[in-house]
């Protein structure tokens, strides 16, 4: 089996994925962008999929078909919409912590709460995992801290990576004891962006010690994973869309297709993107298999994320200067790809990571 390969099964899901993307996503993501209109309707449409139990096991109530789905479903969604790909990867790492956590709760009410929780998330309330990188602190049953940049504001229940004593835990927190402040970040304007002050809020102990560190670490390979597929998927985007302007727009009598410096820098683009597709696979691929998929994740992701910046950037440029309108949606996949840069910590913290495992 190559690397791009899907089952049979695995392609019938990502078929219908795209198919529910080209027939509801696609036409309503640039309106639902530029109104920043939470995309509740397309949240919903992919849960009705049955797709948010697709990397979760059948024992906990999942598909339990891996991360290679995901990945490759997650492309034709974040082509059209960067927004609807990260709401998607925060419910899948909700999942991914909820399940990994398991029977290994910090108590007989977190067990409980955590497997119904879990359920909750299959079946499609949206939840976001709130990792490490926001520094929150755990004490006395209450945390304490701010997360300044969180897509999917309007969960009704975050998922939290926080310290307590010094120690990793994770905690179940519900969003309505959280104050949050809705954001006008850059891009993923359809994705409910918020700040959220969790201090005072009351906390279930879902996993402590050696299982929290389990549980936080599966979460975040399922976000890197995710966002480089979804970056993937919107350096496709930018790139299909500045081929067809430059195959519609005439310039010195020939279309600036036939123009050999147009055709250099989306030979350039695709390149880079096809690389970063390729990470992003084999990363998944990896986890599928049992084995640590870590690096491969992290290089992935930043490699990805690079992408698409560049990608989204040329295709504006080729655009001219109809490429900063909303009328065309090369600028919106510059801006969810600038915000791409900064979540999960950021890309330099990112970089730096990657060099204490490649170089340790």
């Amino acid at each position: 089996m190559h690397n791009l390969q899907l089952t049979e099964d695995q392609d019938m899901i990502v078929d219908t994925v795209r198919k529910f993307v080209a027939d509801e996503v696609a036409p309503k993501a640039q309106e639902l962008d530029e109104h920043r209109t939470f995309a509740r309707e397309h949240f919903d449409g992919l849960a009705g999929l049955g797709v948010f139990g697709l990397c979760v096991g059948e024992a906990a109530g999942g598909v339990g078909m891996g991360l290679l789905p995901f990945v490759a479903a997650l492309e034709a969604v974040g082509a059209h919409s960067g927004s609807l790909a990260r709401l998607w990867i925060g419910q899948a790492q909700a999942a991914a912590a909820l399940e990994a956590a398991g029977s290994a709760a910090g108590s007989a009410a977190g067990s409980t709460a955590g497997s119904a929780a879990l359920g909750d998330v299959v079946g499609g309330a949206l939840a976001v995992f709130v990792g490490p990188e926001h520094g929150l602190v755990s004490a006395a049953g209450a945390l304490k801290g701010m997360a300044r940049l969180v897509p999917g504001g309007e969960a009704g229940r975050f998922i939290v990576a926080a310290s307590d004593a010094g120690a990793p835990v994770l905690l179940l927190v519900d969003a309505a004891a959280c104050k949050r402040t809705p954001l006008r970040a850059l891009g993923l304007q359809s994705a409910a962006c918020v700040a959220v002050d969790f201090t005072g809020a009351a906390a279930t102990v879902l996993a402590t010690g050696a299982a929290a560190v389990a549980a936080i670490a599966k979460a975040q390979l399922v976000g890197w994973v995710g966002v480089a597929a979804a970056a993937v998927g919107g350096g496709f985007g930018a790139i299909a869309a500045a081929k067809k302007h430059a195959g519609e727009r005439i310039a010195f009598n020939k279309p600036l297709l036939a123009q050999e410096a147009v055709q250099r820098k989306l030979v350039e683009c695709r390149r880079a993107v096809d690389g970063a597709r390729q990470l992003a696979w084999h990363a998944a691929r990896l986890c599928d298999l049992g084995q640590d998929g870590t690096e491969a994740a992290i290089s992935a992701r930043v490699a990805a994320v690079d992408a698409m910046v560049a990608a989204a950037d040329e295709a504006i440029q080729i655009h001219g200067g109809f490429g900063y309108t909303v009328e065309y949606h090369v600028e919106r996949h510059y801006r969810d790809g600038k915000v791409f840069e900064v979540l999960d910590g950021g890309g330099e913290a990112l970089r730096n990571r990657l060099a204490a495992l490649q170089l340790a």
